[in-house]
């Protein structure tokens, strides 16, 4: 990257336009930019910074006080940069927000958003490449390969924080060198490992105790088994086991085992045979008991059957009479139902002939000619209630017509009601709306305040979030300047071999010459034919040929990269550094904390004060809105009040006409409803009598046919007279009394032919004939007694083979799944084991001798590339005389590999960084500066960056040491670099003419060029 113009304009403490041509400044290569403190020499990176990134650089990142305060109320902050990345040539132009001159109105201002260009030069002219303000930073940083931190540590080269690093023990350099470089994955490589290894130990330590408690259970399970089972007394097995290996002891439970199972099963069979004797002998008797039971049992139903066979014949005859009787009872039940429907007829008939007497004064007789009178005098009175029912259907229209009437009535004073109620709450709202008006409605104000307060707010939070980054960044900055120190060492011992090895090639060329020296040619330096004395070389020296000083030179060339690197990342943090107090300013985290609550509070008021607001304005359209509606209402309630009073008199005059029609229809006599009910109830009960005389005509001729069906079916049935029937009829009890001594008979027959036919009762008298009778109750329980002994003398042996048996089983089955536990648990055991082996070392530990953890051990390497880097420019700026060095001695028990030295070749001796003198400190912190910002360049991946600017320090060299670091920044110049030196030493004016300088006003700074000023005209 070459910067080629920066044009400045209302930016911090330039009050007007200023340029500089960074292309006239190159061709001298090396440049001073001076001026008094507080010019705004750092302000012009500054510019450059924000150029590119949108943003300061180092503390003063977030800072909102970017435009000049000397500058015109209308004159807009802004900064161009056209530089060049690789091969293609750009334009940035940056405005930061600023508050600008209100147009409208007077001693008003309003924010101007910042806004950005981006612009890249083409075969066709300037194109447009964007305007957002992050895509600006986002394409350059891209192409650049650093971030804002990243590139203020590369390009600007700030000294003071890696003094600090340079000086710092070697314990803390760590927390400074992972500030640095990212140790991210390497530190969660670390927790993965810690966590697999917590993870495994959980899974080895389950199954060791699974392993064990299956041994302990075997054994436990095995004597407890054995104990007092075994018929010898084990002490001394048992002593004896202590000293056998597990799986023998196993064995040998087994064996034990075994022998009780023997024993067990030789015992169960020789008491089964005795438990089947004995068994036997209880069947017999049981047979024997039983068969002369079932003989007595004979016997005996034979003479219950002699005993009760004759009454059960007689009650068979008197059942089979019942069952003829229950045949016709029906036709019976028939005849005394008909002569009951014919009572109830008659009664009812009565109680209507009555009625008629009373109510019509007619006679009304049970026959034809009676039936057929009353028949003509319902229909007379059907006729006259048709007539008054038709008058009635007028006279009940009244009663709705009537009540429309009242309703209308009823709505035209509501809506009289509401539209009053309408009007006195618009009354009362009106009054309310004018006190709301009377408030604060200013929304547009509030909300300017709750911005401003919000923006407070937000400067404050960016601002401890940078304090917290320059804490953090303090100790970075110590840790790259010793690690680009270390470098330079490095770089100083490679070229002090390759000078050594030059040196001594020279000292050697004689004898190279004396070697090509033939005799009768002539020399080729003097040009004679003689050669009398030639140099002669020891018998055991080696010659230097060019391949060794080539290996030479390529190793310092890499230890020169390697420093270069190391250069860079020191410079890298450096400008983070200088960006974040900036940024951050002078103020503490604790400090700026109390000042961001300080404006939450007030955010908190001015927000509450916008919401009052808010809701003013809210309740005040609501009652706009409310009043409106209500007189609308009331209007409305208007219009209906009228159409409900007109509609009310239209109903009136309607009631008015219809009771003048019913007048009429009544004629003098009283009201119809009554009319129409006297002539229903006449007419109902003409009608009731009519059927009443009906039915009582039908039940007599429905008496006379049951009656007869029944003495037709009563004589066949075998029944001549009424008294037969009734006492052939028997009542339930009886009937069930005569059943069930009938089939105790049939039974009874049936069960003594059954076992009289039977194999029982033979085998009886086949005994009997014997002379044997059934056994004894005393026999048959000797016998039992006898029989239960020997079984369950039987089922406990039989269980004492059972359980020998099972526990052999388990035995077995435990072994065997033990074996299978241990299969599985030797790879996860020996897995844990390589485990803990490998995390051990990881973390520092173990065969870790040095004690580094893994991201320890990549931040070593890292401040060793370095100190190589920083150790190519301390060579150059002390005369060779010191270099450093990475140590990573080790330190008794607590961790190695941060250590950093400086080698004094003076003495031949290494130095603590902490024994420098303040100009020595100087330079180690400038190689540290630019050794840091190659490295941090190499693992970006960045840009060859053609502009870099060394920002003070150069006031604490002498003038030998002054020379020395000129001389190694005229070194940086190669390949066409530009350096810039900011500084405001007298010395440095003198030794350098190609400058800038800076002039501070109480108006305002400005920029001149050779005396000449650079303001644009």
């Amino acid at each position: 990257m070459r910067i080629h113009k920066l044009q400045i304009q209302a930016f911090g403490p330039f009050a007007g336009s200023e340029q500089i041509d960074f292309d006239e400044l190159a061709e001298g290569g090396l440049f001073l930019l001076d001026g008094p403190t507080g010019a705004g020499k750092s302000s012009i990176l500054d510019a450059i910074c924000y150029a590119l990134y949108g943003s300061l650089p180092g503390s003063r990142t977030g800072s909102r006080q970017i435009r000049s305060d000397h500058a015109p109320a209308e004159l807009a902050p802004e900064v161009t940069c056209e530089l060049t990345i690789g091969d293609r040539r750009f334009e940035v132009t940056r405005s930061p927000a600023w508050m600008r001159p209100s147009k409208r109105g007077k001693n008003k201002t309003t924010e101007q958003k910042a806004s950005s260009l981006l612009r890249e030069f083409t075969s066709q002219g300037w194109k447009e490449l964007s305007t957002r303000n992050d895509e600006v930073g986002h394409v350059l940083g891209s192409l650049l390969g650093l971030d804002r931190e990243q590139f203020t540590k590369v390009v600007m080269l700030p000294q003071g924080g890696f003094a600090d690093f340079l000086r710092a023990k070697a314990k803390d350099r760590e927390d400074l060198l992972a500030k640095l470089f990212d140790t991210s994955d390497y530190a969660r490589i670390e927790e993965e490992f810690s966590a697999r290894l917590a993870e495994e130990r959980k899974k080895t330590e389950s199954v060791e105790a699974r392993l064990s408690a299956a041994e302990d259970a075997i054994h436990s399970e095995a004597r407890a088994f054995l104990a007092g089972r075994e018929q010898h007394d084990n002490a001394e097995e048992q002593n004896e086991s202590k000293s056998l290996t597990t799986e023998e002891s196993f064995a040998g439970y087994r064996t034990r085992i075994e022998q009780i199972l023997r024993l067990a099963e030789a015992e169960a069979t020789k008491l089964k045979a005795n438990r089947s004797r004995t068994g036997d002998v209880v069947r017999a008797l049981d047979e024997r008991r039983r068969l002369f039971a079932r003989h007595g049992e004979l016997k005996t139903m034979q003479q219950r059957y002699a005993e009760n066979h004759e009454a059960a014949v007689i009650a068979s005859g008197r059942l089979e009479k019942d069952a003829q009787a229950s045949s016709v009872r029906a036709y019976l039940a028939q005849a005394k139902s008909a002569r009951s429907t014919v009572d109830e007829a008659s009664l009812a008939w009565q109680r209507q002939q009555r009625w008629l007497s009373e109510e019509l004064e007619l006679t009304g007789e049970a026959t034809s000619t009676g039936l057929e009178t009353l028949r003509q005098h319902s229909q007379q009175v059907a006729a006259e209630l048709a007539v008054a029912k038709s008058a009635l259907d007028e006279e009940q229209r009244r009663v709705p017509l009537a009540n429309e009437v009242a309703q209308a009535k009823q709505r035209a004073a509501e809506h009289e009601q509401a539209r009053v109620k309408a009007e006195t709450e618009v009354a009362q709202l009106s009054t309310e709306r004018e006190e709301l008006a009377s408030g604060d409605l200013d929304q547009v104000a509030a909300g300017d305040k709750l911005h401003q307060a919000k923006e407070r707010q937000q400067l404050l939070e960016t601002q401890i979030a940078h304090a917290i980054a320059r804490d953090d960044l303090e100790e970075k900055v110590l840790t790259a300047r010793e690690a680009a120190s270390a470098q330079e060492l490095k770089i100083v011992e490679e070229e002090k071999s390759l000078l050594a090895l030059r040196t001594e090639q020279l000292s050697q060329s004689a004898l190279r010459l004396a070697a090509a020296l033939e005799d009768g040619k002539p020399c080729l330096v003097c040009g004679s034919a003689e050669h009398p004395a030639p140099a002669m070389a020891d018998a055991d020296a080696t010659l230097i040929d060019d391949e060794q000083i080539q290996r030479s030179e390529a190793l310092v060339a890499e230890a020169r990269a390697a420093g270069q690197k190391a250069a860079q990342t020191r410079d890298t943090l450096l400008a983070k550094l200088e960006t974040s107090q900036l940024s951050a300013g002078e103020k503490s985290v604790a400090e700026l904390r109390v000042e961001l609550g300080q404006t939450q509070e007030e955010l908190e008021l001015v927000r509450k004060h916008q919401t009052e607001v808010t809701v003013r304005i809210t309740k005040l359209e609501q009652l706009r809105g409310r009043i409106e509606q209500l007189t609308a209402c009331a209007a409305q309630s208007g219009i209906e009040y009228a159409t409900a009073h007109q509609s009310a008199q239209s109903l009136t005059a309607q009631l008015q006409e219809l009771d003048a029609r019913l007048q009429e229809l009544r004629s003098g006599k009283k009201n119809l409803a009554d009319q129409v009910a006297e002539l229903q109830g006449r007419s109902a009960g003409l009608a009731k009598s009519v059927q009443a005389l009906q039915t009582l005509m039908g039940a007599r001729e429905a008496l006379a046919k049951a009656e007869s069906s029944w003495e037709i079916e009563r004589q066949a049935a075998g029944f001549d007279t009424v008294e037969d029937f009734t006492s052939a009829i028997l009542d339930d009890a009886e009937r069930e009394r005569l059943r069930q001594l009938h089939r105790a008979d049939a039974d009874l027959f049936s069960a003594i032919a059954v076992l009289e036919n039977s194999e029982d009762y033979r085998a009886a008298q086949e005994l009997h004939a014997k002379g044997l009778g059934a056994p004894s109750e005393e026999e048959l329980q000797n016998a039992r007694a006898q029989a239960v002994a020997a079984e369950e003398e039987y089922e406990s042996a039989r269980e004492q083979v059972v359980l020998a048996i099972t526990r052999l089983e388990r035995h077995d089955q435990a072994v065997d799944e033990l074996q299978l536990l241990r299969a599985d648990a030797g790879p996860v055991i020996e897995a844990y084991r390589r485990l803990r082996g490998l995390a051990e070392v990881i973390r520092g530990g173990g065969e870790n001798l040095y004690k580094m953890t893994l991201s320890t051990y990549v931040l070593a390497a890292r401040l060793e590339e370095v100190a190589i880097a920083a150790t190519e420019r301390l060579d150059a700026m002390s005369g060779g005389r010191y270099s450093l060095h990475h140590d990573d001695s080790k330190q008794g028990n607590a961790k190695s590999g941060l250590g950093l030295r400086v080698l004094d070749s003076w003495t031949g001796k290494y130095r603590e960084t902490q024994t420098l003198s303040g100009g020595e400190t100087f330079m180690a912190s400038l190689a540290l500066a630019l050794g840091l910002a190659d490295v941090i360049s190499h693992h970006s991946g960045a840009v060859d960056m053609q502009t870099l600017f060394v920002d003070e320090g150069f006031g604490s060299l002498d003038a030998e040491t002054l020379e020395e670091v000129m001389q190694a920044l005229e070194n940086l110049r190669a390949g066409g670099r530009t350096i810039g030196l900011v500084s405001h030493v007298a010395e440095m004016k003198q030794r350098i003419t190609n400058r800038v300088s800076v002039l501070k006003t109480q108006h305002g700074s400005t920029i001149q060029r050779d005396g000449l000023l650079l303001a644009s005209p």
